[in-house]
């Protein structure tokens, strides 16, 4: 997407914050926390928070790679010396979700996904959080028309107004 944008094929994009041109001007959005997901029958709805070793020890059911989410969760798990379970990969999110509702395997997905439904948990991961930052990508200097502007304002306004209730910015 940054080559787009500084070649001017794009006014503005909306990415995860690993931008890596210089010539891009970035704004966030939101900060979104992945947490364990789980079933609520699952042993561990009942806990508000899991460690490490615990996660490494969950079955688990993720995004295949060609989601940003999944290069995030690797990521983050190399960073912590992580070696997951992985059982099964879907290139759906409605997949993972029915997945986890009907049986026990585990998914690491942003918490407010959890939220929307009644018969999921998020668990925090603890001690260190795996968050990413949804941000705004412009160009330096580009002229900004008046639908650029508005559409600007307009993320802002429902990035502020949601505080991590809906999954905007999901892949």
């Amino acid at each position: 997407m940054e080559k787009q944008i500084f070649d001017d094929e794009f006014d503005v994009g909306i990415a995860f914050e690993d931008v890596q041109s210089a010539d891009i001007d970035t704004q966030t959005l939101l900060i979104e926390t992945l947490a364990l997901v789980v079933s609520k029958h699952h042993p561990l709805a009942k806990q508000a928070a899991i460690d490490l070793p615990t996660l490494n020890a969950q079955s688990l059911v993720l995004l295949s790679r060609e989601f940003a989410t999944r290069e995030q969760i690797e990521h983050y798990c190399r960073q912590h010396d992580i070696a997951p379970n992985v059982l099964m990969e879907a290139n759906s999110l409605s997949a993972v979700i029915e997945m986890v509702r009907h049986t026990q395997l585990t998914t690491l997905l942003p918490s407010n996904i959890a939220h929307n439904y009644d018969e999921l948990v998020a668990i925090t991961l603890a001690p260190s959080l795996l968050q990413r930052t949804a941000v705004l990508l412009q160009r330096k200097g580009a002229y900004q028309s008046a639908a650029t502007k508005a559409f600007v304002a307009l993320a802002h306004e429902v990035c502020s107004n949601t505080v991590e209730s809906k999954a905007l910015f999901f892949k």
